[in-house]
């Protein structure tokens, strides 16, 4: 099974945003402090496509689609300098939002992330990964 990482476009915020509400759902589903108003609030802020525009027009973030045999089954984004969560300084890359569809859970394919991040990091003259 071949996969690649690809920068997520602008035409593809929506599906973007349709795997970002599926994949949180399917993660935090169990838990019992979240309700259904909370899932809601969240992704009507989090997720919502003129979030996820602004996020994807940051340019200091930078947000990719995991695609397995040309199939997206997960996402990620990596933030520097003020696009960043918190505040951790110009030699930080932060690694923010790993989620996969759950039957492309496991299998290595964080390892691939986590070396796509160090190699950005790299080109990116940063010096530290935070999981944010």
């Amino acid at each position: 099974m071949s996969y690649s990482i690809e920068k997520v476009k602008l035409s593809e915020v929506e599906q973007l945003q349709n795997l970002a509400i599926q994949t949180f759902k399917n993660t935090f589903k169990d838990e019992e402090q979240y309700t259904d108003e909370d899932f809601s609030h969240y992704f009507a802020n989090a997720y919502s496509v003129k979030q996820l525009t602004s996020e994807l027009l940051d340019e200091h973030a930078f947000t990719y689609f995991y695609k397995e045999d040309e199939e997206v089954v997960g996402y990620f984004k990596l933030n520097i300098n003020d696009a960043q969560t918190e505040k951790m300084g110009d030699a930080h890359l932060e690694l923010q939002r790993i989620y996969f569809l759950p039957h492309a859970q496991g299998g290595g394919r964080g390892k691939h992330v986590f070396e796509f991040a160090i190699q950005k990091a790299k080109e990116l003259n940063k010096i530290k990964i935070w999981l944010g």
